[in-house]
């Protein structure tokens, strides 16, 4: 792969004012850092986005806080009715039409930057700022979204709808370092972020509990039937929505052997499960795609299916007008659940993608 020169703080840009999204977790904090070592003036917000636990509370203390060490002005913006109905209620939605959504992809590219390149703009201040592990160059005056430099922490797949104009003014401080690195950037400051654990959950579900949040708004228990793939009962479960294509674990009982599921349909309540080996796709269908930059209807591309997945090689064939593809594998691979995200990249370069609604 080529090599693009890096946009980095301070670096081929004059530095200015900056909005920080602090988050109250350490990679934030860090960023806060890093900024105000290249010597920009960081304005940080918060986003108050729910209000069913105790958790949201507390990571605003958590920001705060951080602030408070950092001297650098900070604020709490109540977006809860806006994150509802433009996050949670697409993903409960998307859910009953049979799909599994990817609500980091959706609240980042939809919702979170909108929010905080809105608010830079009334403040005028020029640049955005998050904790993201990930990076952004510049080739030819365009702006494309890069991997982090650390595979490892890399956020890129949740951040591939961002839109080019939105990077031109975007900064990843962390994007270059480890997550031990970036705590012992808050370290510090005996800030107590750095040793705060990572999460992994979706922020609005606490652990374990995507069944209940989902019951809880009309995704009900109801009997329904495993079936083999000629079609035959092996067994019963509660719901074919609680099955996702891809799924070993959690199925509810044994089948005396290792199973696997190939398919749902939420019309009959039916989930077909199969042998590992039968889990398998050599193309899969996009709905709407984006594409970063100007490339052509057909490209060759690594394709990730998965936040932490390897790029599996494959030809990307865009549709007449861009906004839907097929993607051929060289060679089959796993198949994922209608919903995910398929993100293209060059190397450590993103590409684009697109959200996956049938495979073969």
């Amino acid at each position: 792969m080529k090599e693009y020169q890096e946009k980095k703080p301070g670096i081929g840009a004059a530095r200015g004012s900056v909005l920080l999204g602090l988050s109250g977790g350490v990679d934030s904090m860090a960023s806060a850092v890093l900024l105000q070592a290249e010597g920009y003036h960081v304005t940080a917000v918060t986003l108050r986005t729910w209000q069913e636990d105790h958790a949201d509370a507390s990571r605003i203390e958590r920001a705060q806080r951080s602030s408070r060490l950092l001297e650098i002005p900070h604020r709490v913006l109540d977006v809860r009715q806006a994150f509802y109905d433009e996050v949670v209620v697409p993903f409960v939605e998307a859910w009953k039409g049979g799909l599994t959504p990817n609500p980091c992809v959706m609240c980042n590219a939809g919702f979170k930057f909108a929010v905080l390149s809105d608010l830079a703009d009334q403040l005028g201040i020029q640049y955005l700022a998050t904790g993201h592990y990930a990076r952004v160059v510049e080739k030819d005056q365009i702006h494309w979204l890069h991997r982090a430099l650390y595979r490892r922490y890399d956020q890129s797949y949740f951040l591939y709808r961002l839109e080019p104009s939105l990077l031109r003014r975007l900064l990843f401080p962390v994007g270059n370092l480890s997550k031990e690195e970036v705590r012992r950037l808050a370290q510090q400051f005996h800030d107590p972020v750095s040793v705060t654990r990572d999460s992994q959950d979706i922020c609005f579900i606490a652990k374990n509990q995507l069944k209940a949040f989902l019951g809880r708004r009309g995704l009900e228990e109801k009997r329904g039937f495993f079936i083999d793939p000629a079609g035959e009962v092996i067994g019963e479960h509660k719901g074919s929505w609680q099955y996702t294509p891809g799924q070993r674990r959690r199925l509810g009982q044994s089948f005396g052997r290792r199973m696997t599921v190939l398919a749902t349909d939420h019309l009959h309540n039916t989930v077909t499960l199969g042998e590992e080996s039968s889990a398998l796709m050599k193309e899969a269908l996009l709905t709407d795609l984006v594409l970063a930059g100007p490339l052509p209807g057909t490209f060759r591309a690594g394709v990730q299916l998965r936040s932490q997945g390897t790029p599996c090689d494959a030809t990307v064939l865009a549709g007449p007008k861009y906004g839907e593809a097929r993607i051929c594998f060289a060679v089959p691979v796993r198949i994922t659940s209608p919903g995910q995200s398929a993100v293209f990249y060059d190397g450590d370069r993103v590409l684009g993608g697109g959200v996956v609604v049938d495979m073969i």
